[in-house]
């Protein structure tokens, strides 16, 4: 949906949201008017006149509301949007994805991308979730009500954007440091309910990125950089799918659900009662003053453990307790769905339980946390806000709990595999009684695909060269994942690795500039491709070094994912497979 919006408009709401939230941080030092919406019996008022505190009442005075309204309204209207239009939407309008892109706007970015060999790369997943637990006992501690810090709390993380923009190329803090990454991945993968489709556009289109930019005549052009591959700019669910199984991710949706719990749990925990969280808690100006007082209170006494180490203890319990309670019920699911007749695959247990974690952390989100702070407004509107949420989260889990990395697979590979059976020169309409390419779907394609052994070889070949081309000119793929990535592929077309291999070097030849944009994101191990060939031939190390223009040869050859080299080796020789003996 929002994939479509033109540039030129998405940057007008960029700066528009970007200002506001600016407007919103300077009222945190400086408000003489909206306390005024907050005296008894105005707009956000209330007609009490104190709110209920371990066991007493204290006064319910006017307050300024720029943190009420960063943490009340900013905030889970952000999440919302991220379930019901995705990830590419708030990608798009995000204020602080914008502001760490002003090093880029003025040409002061260095060119620097994260390895994937890297520290960074390998574990942003649990630095960006270790930031987000951070961050929540900050919020919790220090930032929630006390104005002042939270703005020097929010103007600290714009610096920090500013300063990874600066010396990182591409969506460097988005996709490695930014807090509220989890956040994104949780509520819009692998696909927000009104989501635009990536992996069946049209050749070389941007689909979900904002990675883009207007060119001098007014044609939109990705200004991507291959700063992260997968990456969920390009395609959110190819993103999903090839990581689903890494174990960062089970700690971020079974551990995220014990966050939310635990933090809005806390508050009445904290006060011993709900209510504090509808109004008395935005009174809490000065945090400082109670890190050292009691962090508990329940039956009328209070527990005598700080608040300081109260907060992280609540976090760490319930992160850990649903976390523990996720591997539990990931257990006996997989030792259940090996009854069936027809198991489940694997991938597809695990995306199940994400989703259902992901249904319960936001319909908790929301009415823990979002709906006890909705009482300014009329009730009928509570209701229908109420119902709403339930709503879309019923639509977005019904729309994701059938999906599967099989059907996303199928989807994409025939959407390629229809494109480039239009280039051949094959009647296919006397094969399917009259029927066009167009009129299959993706089964229907992939079956064809089946029969294409029918056609010769060098047919086969073709397509699959064409396929590859275009998922790396899309960069949905690098050449060195292509291999697993096409695997069904290839099984289908009676095209062997050795062959694919052989494809991948010819597309090398003739197309440089594809591989070029797969320059920086090869590891050093990936630099190094073992294959196994034919029986009969021995596993080797092949050296393929390709010429450039304006690059080394053994940039390139790191490139593709196909070379072993050394700095002494001349940058036009080519080394041929030999036996065990001559290595």
């Amino acid at each position: 949906m929002f994939a479509k919006i033109p540039e030129r408009y998405m940057h007008v709401i960029r700066w528009g949201l970007t200002l506001g939230w600016l407007v919103l941080i300077a009222s945190l030092f400086y408000d003489p008017i909206s306390a005024q919406l907050t005296e008894p019996n105005k707009l956000f008022g209330s007609s009490d006149t104190c709110f209920e505190f371990q066991g007493e009442c204290r006064q319910l005075t006017p307050y300024p509301l720029g943190a009420r309204i960063f943490w009340g309204m900013v905030v889970p209207l952000s999440i919302i949007t991220l379930l019901v239009f995705g990830h590419e939407a708030w990608r798009r309008i995000c204020p602080l994805s914008f502001i760490s892109q002003i090093p880029r706007a003025l040409g002061w970015q260095r060119k620097h991308l994260v390895k994937e060999n890297s520290w960074l790369h390998r574990n942003h997943s649990y630095l960006q979730m270790g930031l987000l637990f951070l961050g929540l006992n900050i919020r919790l501690l220090f930032v929630n009500s006390d104005r002042v810090l939270l703005g020097i709390f929010l103007l600290f993380t714009i610096l920090s954007a500013i300063t990874v923009g600066f010396l990182y190329g591409g969506k460097t803090w988005c996709n490695y440091f930014c807090p509220m990454a989890p956040v994104q991945k949780i509520y819009s993968e692998p696909s927000g309910l009104l989501s635009s489709i990536a992996h069946t556009a049209p050749p070389m289109s941007i689909t979900q990125s904002m990675c883009r930019t207007v060119d001098k005549n007014g044609q939109e052009k990705s200004a991507c950089v291959a700063c992260k591959s997968p990456c969920m700019d390009i395609d959110a669910q190819n993103s999903y799918w090839n990581n689903i199984q890494q174990s960062d991710r089970k700690l971020l949706y079974y551990g995220y659900l014990g966050l939310v719990i635990g933090f809005y749990l806390y508050f009445w925990l904290y006060s011993g009662n709900w209510r504090f969280l509808s109004g008395g808690v935005w009174n809490e100006t000065n945090q400082l003053a109670t890190l050292l007082s009691p962090g508990f209170y329940n039956n009328g006494r209070t527990i005598p453990i700080p608040k300081l180490f109260a907060v992280p203890l609540t976090l760490t319990f319930f992160s850990s307790a649903t976390y523990a309670i996720g591997l539990w019920i990931e257990k006996t699911s997989k030792r259940y769905n090996k009854r069936f007749k027809h198991p489940l695959p694997v991938v597809q247990v695990y995306h199940r339980l994400f989703v259902v974690f992901t249904f319960a952390a936001f319909n908790l989100l929301f009415f823990l946390g979002v709906r006890p702070t909705l009482g300014w407004l009329p009730p009928i509107v509570q209701q229908l806000l109420s119902w709403g949420a339930i709503l879309a989260s019923s639509l977005w889990l019904f729309k994701n709990w059938q999906r599967s990395a099989e059907q996303y697979a199928k989807e994409r590979d025939g959407q390629l595999l229809r494109r480039q059976l239009n280039k051949l020169a094959v009647d296919f309409s006397q094969f399917l009684e009259g029927r066009s390419l167009e009129d299959l779907n993706p089964d229907e394609l992939h079956a064809l695909a089946k029969v294409l052994p029918g056609f010769t070889h060098q047919y086969r070949l073709q397509v699959y060269a064409g396929v590859l081309k275009e998922a790396l000119e899309q960069r949905s793929t690098s050449p060195a994942r292509s291999l697993k990535m096409f695997q069904s592929l290839r099984q289908e077309l009676g095209i062997n690795e050795q062959e694919h291999w052989q494809v991948l070097d010819k597309l090398c030849l003739e197309n440089p500039n594809v591989f070029a944009s797969h320059l920086q994101r090869v590891s050093e191990e990936e630099a190094t491709v073992r294959r196994s060939f034919s029986q009969g031939m021995v596993e080797t190390e092949l050296t393929r070094q390709r010429p450039l223009a304006e690059m080394t040869i053994s940039k390139l050859s790191k490139a593709i994912g196909l070379t072993k080299f050394g700095k002494s080796e001349a940058d036009s020789t080519i080394k041929k497979p030999r036996d065990r003996k001559d290595k």
